[in-house]
């Protein structure tokens, strides 16, 4: 009985090791939906995507853009002209920001989605231009608690009056645009960039994603190469690094970059198991001390 306790023990740890090293990711939307020439219901699924910009002013009367359907790329470019009719109907030049931003619909229930927004700004009738590095800065599209992807720009907070909760944040960019006469109308711009791949094969999210990984372009070099040039070249792929230790002796070591690769791999994704599984080890071996004692 003691000896299937420790394994039952042993196995539940190792599970909570492998669980805590697996992490939650976004979902890529040409898993779920994309342009399709042989599946009806994908393509249709993907080309009833779309969205639109909206604007309310302090009295909080609901204006919007035309709908902008997504492209075969995964793109939907927002571009959405205010009046200064629609900012102050009084055309007295008191026009107020309450919210304005962008919503994305028909999106499947897979949130959340993995996207690259750009040139998000806002162009003032005198020209002057608003940007917000906050939403350039996104990487998923959550789902709003009122439907679909939503961006809020909004001077003021929102809060629910009964529990006093932040529902929707201000943007520090508009601050102040609350008050009359500090809005007045003008442009609110974005792409938002899905990343489907095109017919070619690439994504057209690859740039901004080898960007930030770094590693996509030497991928691409090296799955360029024919078959032969890799046979040529195999010992040439393997790294020679000279260490001196302190009393003046010269190590070398010689590994192949795969084999570096892979325990660059095992180290980073594989230390959380070994150390839980390792605590849970140590604890049941106390255990089964104390008992036999």
């Amino acid at each position: 009985m003691k000896i299937k306790k420790m394994f039952v023990g042993f196995t539940a740890a190792a599970l909570a090791a492998s669980c805590m090293a697996i992490s939650a990711s976004a979902t890529k939307l040409g898993d779920v939906a994309h342009p399709s020439e042989t599946d009806e219901e994908m393509n249709n699924t993907y080309y009833a995507i779309g969205g639109m910009a909206f604007y309310m002013s302090q009295e909080w009367s609901w204006n919007q853009g035309e709908w902008v359907g997504i492209s075969d790329d995964g793109k939907i470019v927002i571009e959405y002209k205010i009046s200064p009719v629609i900012a102050d109907k009084s055309m007295s030049g008191q026009g107020t920001l309450g919210d304005m931003g962008v919503m994305i619909n028909n999106l499947p229930d897979n949130y959340p989605f993995d996207i690259t927004i750009s040139d998000a700004q806002f162009v003032a009738e005198d020209g002057t231009v608003t940007e917000f590095p906050e939403i350039n800065s996104m990487t998923q599209a959550e789902e709003d608690p009122e439907g679909g992807f939503r961006i809020h720009i909004r001077p003021t907070d929102e809060v629910n009056e009964d529990t006093g909760e932040v529902t929707k944040k201000a943007c520090p960019e508009v601050a102040g645009w609350e008050v009359p006469g500090a809005f007045n109308g003008g442009t609110l711009s974005m792409t938002i960039d899905f990343g489907i791949e095109t017919e070619g094969g690439d994504s057209s999210q690859s740039d901004g994603n080898s960007s930030k990984s770094g590693d996509n372009s030497s991928k691409d070099e090296s799955s360029n190469k024919d078959e032969s040039s890799k046979k040529d070249d195999s010992s040439s792929k393997k790294d020679t690094s000279t260490n001196t230790t302190s009393n003046g002796t010269t190590k070398t070591a010689s590994s192949s970059s795969a084999a570096a690769a892979a325990d660059n791999t095992n180290a980073e994704t594989g230390a959380g198991e070994f150390a839980f599984a390792g605590l849970a080890l140590a604890s049941a071996a106390l255990v089964v001390s104390k008992r036999n004692k």
